[in-house]
């Protein structure tokens, strides 16, 4: 099980296969063990995981944990890795980690896929399912979270148990931090500096997060972008649709390979 160091903390992460990397960014509390599915795009890809500080099999570090931490924390494991350049997936608010290292190394990020991805949370909908999270965090109630968690999210037991399992062993006070960081967090009006190409996924019920797209197409007027709707599906599409999400990254992935050959 390999780890890494860093800015205090041993965090846990996973690889499988060769090429252009991408790298899966995580919601609060579910940890690595959501992306299960993606390990099919190994075959093509380097596909790499990391259990967020706090969470799965990653310990504390110093106590904290924010959007720009975990950004730093992904610039670290790719100098880790050895990799230049990284298309960054980001699943819900893993989304908000996502645009927030390439805004700050857009000489290391080959492009953006977010599914369900916000730049800021700005709608009731939106901010009431952060204070859910914040709130059962706080509780210090796992179990719960972790049984609404598995169960919108996965279709077979095993990885519903994963995720669980993830979920348990996380460390609630980092889980409430997280939440409340990317409550607060907002990039929107920073969007106008990122360049790289960027693909916003979103399932056809995941209608309270469809607005957000229009703040993407407004403010990142310098990146190309490309919406694509994904049907018979609310937010969970890696878990619950992972064919057809592998498929749209796989291509996009394709196209970014050609022009930076890595």
């Amino acid at each position: 099980m390999p780890f890494f160091t860093s800015q205090g903390a041993t965090l846990h992460y996973q690889t499988w296969g060769h090429g252009l990397p991408l790298f899966f960014i995580h919601p609060p509390a579910m940890g690595a063990a959501t992306f299960q599915q993606q390990q099919k795009l190994s075959r093509d890809y380097k596909v790499v995981f990391m259990d967020a500080r706090g969470h799965g099999f990653s310990n504390n570090g110093k106590g904290t944990l924010s959007v720009s931490e975990w950004a730093l924390d992904l610039y670290h494991l790719a100098d880790e890795l050895g990799v230049k350049k990284v298309v960054l997936c980001g699943y819900s608010s893993g989304g908000s980690v996502a645009l927030e290292f390439a805004l700050n190394w857009p000489e290391r990020t080959a492009g953006v896929v977010t599914v369900g991805g916000f730049p800021e949370v700005c709608t009731t909908l939106l901010e009431r399912e952060f204070d859910t999270g914040i709130w059962l965090a706080q509780k210090e109630w796992m179990g719960v979270l972790a049984k609404i968690l598995s169960y919108s999210n996965a279709h077979t037991t095993s990885h519903r148990q994963a995720i669980a399992d993830t979920i348990q062993r996380s460390h609630a006070p980092l889980v409430k931090s997280l939440y409340e960081s990317g409550l607060h967090y907002t990039c929107t009006h920073r969007l106008s500096q990122l360049q790289v190409p960027l693909l916003l996924i979103y399932g056809m019920r995941d209608w309270y997060v469809h607005y957000y797209q229009y703040l993407f197409y407004k403010y990142a007027s310098h990146a190309p972008i490309d919406v694509v709707m994904v049907e018979k599906v609310g937010h969970q599409v890696p878990t619950l649709q992972p064919n057809e999400y592998n498929a749209i990254v796989h291509r996009f992935a394709a196209v970014l390979n050609n022009k930076t050959g890595i």
